[in-house]
Formats: C-alpha cells, sequence, structure tokens
C-alpha cells in the first residue's frame, strides 16, 4: 500500500474515532429502568483497542496509532466545555451520568494509549561486529 493511501486511510479512522465519541457521548446517560448503564465505557475500550491498531495496520508508525486516540479524545473533552448559548452535555453537578462520562474518558484513554504502547515494535538488535 502506498504511503499517502496508508494517511488517508488513517484519516478515516480517526473520523471513525471521532464518530465513535459522538455516539459514546450521547450514549451516557444511557437509563434501564432507574439505573443508568454504563454501555458508553464498554465502548469506548473496544474502539479505542480496535481503531488505533486498525491505523497501525495501515501506516506502520506509532504516530499513526495515536491518531484515532487522539482525534476521539478532542470530541469527549470539546463536551466538557459549555457553548456561547448555555447548552451543556455534561451538568456540573456529581450525578452518575457525568460519572460515566468520566469513567468512559479515562477508560477510552487508558485503553488507547495502552494500545498505542504495545503496538510499538521491540527494538532490533544489532550484531557486534567489532570482533
Amino acid at each position: 500500500m502506498t504511503d499517502r493511501l496508508g494517511w488517508v486511510g488513517v484519516a478515516v479512522v480517526a473520523l471513525a474515532g471521532a464518530l465513535a465519541a459522538l455516539l459514546e457521548a450521547f450514549l451516557v446517560p444511557l437509563y434501564a429502568g432507574s439505573v443508568i448503564v454504563p454501555v458508553s465505557v464498554v465502548l469506548a475500550v473496544a474502539g479505542n483497542v480496535a481503531l488505533p491498531r486498525m491505523a497501525r495496520a495501515l501506516v506502520p508508525r506509532t504516530g499513526a496509532s495515536l491518531v484515532p486516540v487522539l482525534s476521539w479524545l478532542v470530541v469527549m473533552l470539546g463536551f466538557l466545555f459549555g457553548k456561547p448559548e448555555g447548552d451543556v452535555v455534561f451538568p456540573g453537578a456529581p450525578t452518575g451520568a457525568e460519572l460515566t462520562f468520566y469513567g468512559t474518558v479515562f477508560g477510552g484513554v487508558l485503553a488507547g494509549l495502552a494500545t498505542v504502547a504495545l503496538s510499538v515494535p521491540p527494538p532490533v538488535r544489532r550484531e557486534d561486529v567489532s570482533r
């Protein structure tokens, strides 16, 4: 695969990461009756394990596997700030939905960075040529 086509694929994977963050953020306040269901945490961990691996398969560089995690994180952190009109996605009071959101961000970042760190190939041993 050509290098340029691989980076286009990484951009598509990064867009998928941003869309996954959007979906996960709006699944945070998912309730079954009166109990909150943390399905967004499971999706965040699964997505941030799969997407960096896909990017790494397209372009064998560590930076390529970091791109989907960063795009996911930018979208998730963007929901923490209110809009000029006063709209907020997550309220500031410590509720179950807010704690689930923080768990989603923490789990997603931890899974994504662990996947990036573990996808780095081991260093190549060089033979001693001074003999």
